[in-house]
């Protein structure tokens, strides 16, 4: 098989800049900035773990699997195989179309990475050349708003949600629809604009339209309540309700229903308000990047993602213990609101080498609504019975996080307190059906059960920080 060649650009105040070129092959990507890139002082670049401060003109070299056919950071531009994920779906039905079809992993994952690698989410816009980069941003996306009966993509995205789409469309749509936010993911995802109001009708525009008058258009991810799981637009939105009235950074969202489906849509973080991409990389692409044992989020536990963030902060500036407690915080959230989906993949840093952050909150829906979803920690965490129960061994994991044993514990027992309400808030949702309210409040009381009388008779004792 020859060579693939593409090219990376990303999109700046100053314009559209060529970041690098790309070669590719089934065992290795090779990436090289451009001197443009190098001169323009443009610090975010390929990943946080290859950017110009630490490859400079040497080309950074990814050795590449079965499993990760392509770079981390570009292999997570592309649409997973998630069965609710419309784009996939789409590219793979043009892609069985070709003459021949391209094979699966390596070529497949190429050539969808050609239809989806640009105006996604995060910074990097990759392309076959340059030529085609230019002629995309010479052409912004459009500005009409779409919805209901009056747009054939809503159709066909109402029609491919129910798995009947007519696969003639596709081509039209592929033109419309950016890759998802993160590799999984059981709901429907796009990236969209919507009126940026205080209310919403459900109308969304392309991803990056900007209208010509003088409304403003917000670009948000919109979520689609599929078969299956109805309910869970609402819980989503109490969680986000849930961790902004705890403090932590959420974006706004937005409810509407179109066409008897419940839309959620999340305003996205990684533009600025002038619409340019903000640099956004998933745990999983920065662990993958440094350690080619790590292809997915299982290949590592807990404690290994508090060390990567020790690590990470020895080559970008990242204030480690401040984050490593965030994260800790979150992971008690997720598992006192039923959210054990909180993965690699549902954690990212924001921004490039010079200023790196937690990103906010984002998908954090309590899944284990759904038996098939039911797991404490999307994350695997090493039990060690000699430290006790649940809540000993969760309350272990502070070390690894920056703090002692006992305030990770009285993080846990304050979580657990500050949620007291929360079960009470679930049965409230009329719009969720009674037997998933149910089944997620029972599991709930029984985990807060467990952890109350799992956690040390001293620790207990402790007061807790108000």
């Amino acid at each position: 098989m020859t060579d693939r060649y593409a090219v990376i650009w990303t999109r700046t105040a100053a314009g559209p800049l060529k970041m690098g070129n790309l070669v590719a092959t089934t065992r290795e990507n090779r990436f090289t900035y451009t001197d443009e890139f190098l001169e323009s002082g443009n610090a975010a670049g390929l990943s946080l773990l290859a950017g110009p401060q630490l490859f400079g003109r040497q080309p950074v070299v990814h050795q590449t699997s079965e499993r990760m056919p392509l770079h981390p950071r570009l292999l997570a531009l592309t649409p997973g195989e998630a069965p609710g994920n419309i784009q996939r779906r789409v590219y793979a039905n043009l892609l069985a179309k070709r003459r021949p079809p391209p094979a699966p992993g390596f070529e497949t994952e190429w050539e969808i990475l050609m239809l989806a690698g640009h105006n996604g989410i995060g910074h990097l816009d990759v392309f076959r050349d340059d030529r085609d980069a230019l002629q995309r941003y010479a052409n912004p996306p459009p500005t009409d708003l779409l919805t209901g009966q009056r747009s054939d993509l809503w159709g066909f995205i109402r029609n491919e949600v129910r798995q009947t789409a007519i696969e003639e469309s596709a081509a039209v749509i592929a033109e419309l629809l950016g890759p998802t936010p993160s590799v999984g993911g059981m709901t429907p995802k796009l990236l969209a604009a919507i009126p940026d109001t205080p209310e919403w009708a459900g109308a969304f525009a392309a991803p990056g339209a900007r209208p010509t008058d003088d409304s403003r258009y917000v670009d948000v991810v919109l979520k689609i309540e599929s078969p299956g799981y109805e309910g869970v637009a609402a819980l989503e939105a109490l969680c986000l309700d849930i961790h902004s009235e705890l403090g932590f950074e959420v974006p706004r969202y937005w409810r509407a229903e179109v066409d008897g489906m419940r839309l959620l849509a999340v305003e996205r973080f990684d533009r600025t308000p002038e619409g340019l991409p903000v640099p956004m990389e998933s745990f999983l692409s920065v662990m993958a990047s440094g350690s080619r044992n790590i292809q997915g989020t299982q290949d590592t536990d807990m404690r290994s993602v508090g060390a990567m963030l020790d690590k990470l902060a020895t080559v970008v500036n990242l204030k480690p213990r401040a984050t490593q407690e965030q994260v800790f915080r979150r992971f008690c959230l997720a598992f006192f609101t039923g959210n054990g989906d909180l993965h690699l993949e549902n954690l990212s840093f924001l921004g490039g080498p010079d200023d790196v952050r937690l990103a906010p909150v984002y998908d954090p829906a309590p899944m284990r609504a759904w038996s098939r979803h039911n797991l404490r920690s999307a994350i695997p965490i090493v039990f060690d019975d000699d430290l006790g129960g649940l809540g000993d061994n969760l309350a272990a994991l502070g070390p690894a996080f920056g703090m002692t044993r006992n305030d990770a514990a009285e993080l846990l027992l304050d979580t657990m307190e500050k949620t007291r309400d929360y079960t009470a808030r679930v049965m409230a949702l009329d719009d969720v059906p009674r037997e998933r309210r149910q089944a997620l409040v029972d599991l709930l009381e029984k985990e807060r059960q467990v952890i109350d009388g799992s956690l040390t008779r001293a620790t207990k004792q402790t007061p807790l920080p108000r």
